[in-house]
């Protein structure tokens, strides 16, 4: 939820009102901070930029969520929602710098690991669907269409999925 510099200064205004509680002799509330500070920063590990990252990759700034992500140093290292999120947002900005490939291979470990809601779930089969259709691989596409179909879908979605099945179905009739 902050980014890595205000975590950084957070910390460190934390350990000098310690040093000041320490030196007041008041230990139990310089404890409490210690306990408060690691529990930051352990979020901090479990979490990293992802959140923030999440927020503007959903306004549609690829270049700052790029940014921000990269800031998370050891994506094996964040609890299993975050993994997931993680690689949904470098699967989009693999997207968005149309290395599909990577773009694939990223949302596909999204989609594994799993995500909070069915309209993101929704969202990556999606796109993974229109990337198997652009490849030709028809039978995949079907394939993910039906799991997007078992879904709560929004309107956008709905409308989109419409949209790869009527194309489906003329490639069929072809």
């Amino acid at each position: 939820m902050f980014t890595p510099t205000l975590r950084i200064i957070f910390i460190f205004l934390s350990l000098l009102i310690a040093a000041f509680f320490y030196s007041k002799e008041e230990y139990v509330i310089m404890v409490a901070i210690f306990i408060s500070v690691s529990l930051f920063i352990l979020g901090y590990f479990k979490s990293g930029t992802v959140y923030i990252a999440f927020k503007e990759l959903k306004k549609g700034n690829f270049k700052k969520a790029e940014k921000l992500i990269l800031k998370t140093k050891n994506p094996e290292g964040l609890s299993k929602g975050q993994k997931g999120y993680y690689y949904f947002i470098t699967g989009f900005i693999a997207m968005n710098k149309e290395n599909s490939e990577l773009a694939y291979s990223e949302l596909s470990k999204a989609l594994k690991i799993g995500l909070r809601t069915e309209n993101d779930t929704s969202i990556v089969l999606l796109n993974l669907a229109k990337m198997e259709f652009i490849r030709g691989n028809f039978m995949e596409t079907e394939s993910l269409i039906l799991r997007i179909k078992k879904l709560s879908l929004s309107e956008n979605i709905a409308s989109e999925t419409g949209k790869i099945e009527d194309e489906l179905q003329k490639r069929q009739t072809d």
